[in-house]
């Protein structure tokens, strides 16, 4: 009972680490605040710090925020890497192009976010190495691009590397190049989230993993690497287009009931 136990466990949490996720949101900030009564706008004089009247004040102003979601629009496209908004390469392009057609014109379309229009607008004191700067620079960017709404994705890897039983042969000019010896565990996750432009509202967020598992020989291991990198990128943001397409989809019947 108890190994059966533990096996469904197990599987459960294999599935929740594999599974991929939407989420979407067009709730109003109004309807929000309303909620608030005289007292909580005051606050509690005697048990509230300044400290917390001010936190309670910017809970208030990050709230007043409203939806206005409309299609068709034209969406930004930005790659979050390191921190710093960068291009998207050509075969993640070529992922969200794909994506684009699945969704037709009925959506808009998608505009890639430049970095060089980013470092044009960026004010003069404003660093792009800040990671809590890379919104406001995509924000800016998207705005002098007049685009109404942009996606934001980013892909985080973890790579893992390890010797199996045969690893004794890579202290052989043979074995290194002959036998495979080590075995090379990829694991990838992508996140995107659809924001507005002109007010940072949150639209949805979408999530995908991938990984991949290749045995390697010590010799070709480097070479190998980086490619088994660069296939599982393009992987994780090919499920990542999926995910992002259920969310527009889902935000579109959201739309129309607001109506």
């Amino acid at each position: 009972m108890h190994k059966s136990t533990k096996t469904i466990s197990l599987t459960l949490l294999a599935l929740a680490f594999t599974s991929c996720t939407t989420t979407t949101q067009t709730t109003s900030g109004a309807d929000y605040l309303s909620r608030y009564t005289p007292a909580m706008n005051k606050g509690n004089i005697g048990e509230t710090t300044l400290s917390d009247a001010n936190i309670d004040q910017q809970v208030r102003q990050i709230a007043e925020v409203e939806p206005d979601l409309r299609f068709p629009a034209r969406i930004g496209l930005a790659r979050i890497e390191r921190g710093r908004l960068t291009n998207s390469p050509v075969n993640e392009i070529r992922a969200w192009g794909d994506l684009a057609d699945k969704l037709g014109a009925p959506y808009g379309e998608f505009v890639p976010v430049s970095p060089f229009i980013a470092a044009l607008v960026r004010p003069g004191k404003a660093s792009e190495s800040r990671v809590p700067n890379v919104i406001s620079d995509i924000r800016r960017a998207s705005a002098r691009q007049h685009l109404d709404y942009v996606l934001v994705y980013e892909v985080t890897q973890n790579v893992s590397e390890q010797s199996n039983g045969l690893s004794f042969t890579d202290l052989t000019i043979l074995g290194m190049y002959v036998i495979p010896s080590r075995s090379i565990k990829i694991n990838s996750t992508a996140s995107a989230i659809l924001i507005d432009v002109r007010n940072g509202y949150p639209y949805g967020t979408a999530t995908a993993f991938a990984s991949d598992k290749n045995t390697r020989t010590k010799s070709g291991s480097g070479a190998a690497k980086r490619k088994d990198k660069s296939n599982n990128y393009v992987q994780v943001v090919e499920n990542l287009t999926g995910e992002v397409e259920t969310m527009m989809k889902d935000l579109w019947v959201l739309q129309n009931q607001r109506r």
